[in-house]
């Protein structure tokens, strides 16, 4: 494990040398923590961090290699202070969108939740697309920023009614653009069900006479019903396709990252321990084609000795791999990758 350990430390280095660290906007405000890649893999944390410089902040960096590195979503008073002391001045507003808390568990559906909340963000929340960064998260997901300076000063409660929105968790407005959303998928539910003859089915408690009577007002209602009056649909069948629309049109994030006001954030163009991966700051018109394992990839096509720990097979690169347990000479950037996630050793 010394020589895994030292293999790791040497290349986490020489990328620190030479990366750009990010700033984020008020730095001097914010709190930094780092887990020193020293006590890998244990995850030990050192917080209470501040710099006055970005040249402080790369000298600590090339020092103290880290497997992972933080700043605070809140400005500070005094951010090296212990909490209680630090005099919080308010937060930016993040969320966490976690490819493992999906339906369907892959960073390709988290994508698609990230343009969601993007939309929803700018149509609903007004907030202008400058105001937003996304970056990936290093390893299994996305984070989003979002620095209107509006939305800077809300509580843990306030946000969690942001949540609740984003969620589907509580519609208190029927007049909400959620509301509206949900109405329309349930008019386009009612009226394919209808098209491709699954309403019988649908409506198959009912006796023949009554389930016609229904489908007929159903066909008469859908503009009605897509604009937000449901009171034609009946009761079993509401409860069904405001269910489907509901997990439709929720955005998946993870609450309580959103209602934390002094949450630690990964930081931009640092690496992440687990995975060798940078976490990229990703423009939002390159978002479509971002490929974690081609696009977060630092280190270069060296050929590394390692031990193979369990059957592998997995695609970056643009290069497909399978590997078997036991000795194996594999490039470097698949070798820290693997190595981060326990699964290889560095040598023979």
């Amino acid at each position: 494990m010394e020589l895994t350990k030292a293999f790791l430390l040497k290349k986490f280095k020489e990328y620190y040398v030479k990366a750009d660290l990010y700033i984020p906007k008020e730095f001097g405000s914010r709190e930094w923590a780092f887990v020193p890649l020293e006590h890998f893999p244990e995850f030990v944390m050192h917080r209470h961090i501040a710099f006055s410089s970005d040249l402080e902040l790369k000298a600590y960096v090339i020092t103290n290699i880290p497997a992972h590195a933080y700043y605070s979503s809140a400005y500070y008073l005094d951010p090296s202070a212990e909490m209680e002391k630090k005099g919080w001045k308010g937060a930016d507003l993040i969320f966490d969108i976690d490819a493992d808390h999906l339906p369907r568990r892959s960073l390709k559906a988290a994508k698609f939740e990230v343009f969601k909340l993007i939309k929803i963000l700018t149509d609903d929340f007004g907030i202008s697309e400058d105001d937003i960064e996304v970056a990936f998260s290093g390893h299994r997901g996305y984070h989003i920023h979002v620095y209107d300076e509006r939305f800077r000063g809300l509580g843990s409660a306030e946000r969690r009614e942001i949540v609740d929105y984003l969620t589907l968790n509580s519609l208190k407005n029927p007049e909400s653009r959620q509301m509206k959303r949900i109405a329309k998928c349930i008019a386009k539910y009612i009226a394919n069900a209808i098209k491709d003859n699954r309403i019988d089915k649908l409506l198959q408690n009912y006796d023949e006479s009554r389930r016609q009577r229904m489908i007929s007002i159903l066909k008469t209602n859908l503009k009605k019903i897509a604009e937000g009056d449901l009171s034609p649909i009946p009761q079993d069948l509401l409860e069904r396709a405001f269910n489907l629309c509901s997990s439709r049109l929720a955005v998946y994030i993870d609450p309580p990252v959103t209602a934390d006001i002094k949450r630690l954030i990964r930081l931009p163009n640092s690496l992440h321990g687990k995975t060798g991966l940078k976490v990229t700051l990703i423009p939002l018109d390159e978002l479509e084609e971002f490929d974690p394992l081609r696009d977060a990839v630092v280190f270069g096509e060296e050929m590394v000795k390692v031990r193979i720990l369990k059957r592998i097979k997995l695609r970056m690169m643009e290069n497909e791999f399978k590997l078997h347990p036991g000795k194996d000479k594999i490039p470097e950037y698949l070798a820290v990758f693997l190595i981060c996630r326990g699964v290889a050793l560095y040598g023979h």
